[in-house]
C-alpha cells in the first residue's frame, strides 16, 4: 500500500562514496597515462561548501579521492 522510500542520509552516503570512488579512479588513470595530476582549489570548495550548508559534497568527495590517491601514487 505504501512505497517505501529511501533514507536521504544512505542515499548521500551512497553518492559519496560514488563521488570519492570516481576521485580515486581518476588519480589512478592520470597516474597510469603518465599524465600530470590535476590541482583542484581545496580550499574554496571546502569554504564554499560550509556556505552552502553541504550541498557541495559530492565535489568536495571526488577531491578528496583524488588527493587520496595521488599521496598514494606518489609514494611509489
Amino acid at each position: 500500500m505504501f512505497k517505501k522510500k529511501n533514507c536521504p542520509t544512505s542515499n548521500s552516503q551512497k553518492n559519496a562514496t560514488n563521488a570519492y570512488q570516481k576521485g580515486y579512479d581518476q588519480a589512478v588513470k592520470d597516474y597510469k597515462a603518465l599524465e600530470p595530476f590535476r590541482k583542484y582549489p581545496q580550499r574554496i570548495i571546502n569554504v564554499t561548501n560550509k556556505f552552502i550548508k553541504g550541498k557541495m559534497h559530492a565535489l568536495r568527495d571526488y577531491v578528496d579521492g583524488y588527493e587520496d590517491a595521488k599521496q598514494q601514487l606518489s609514494q611509489k
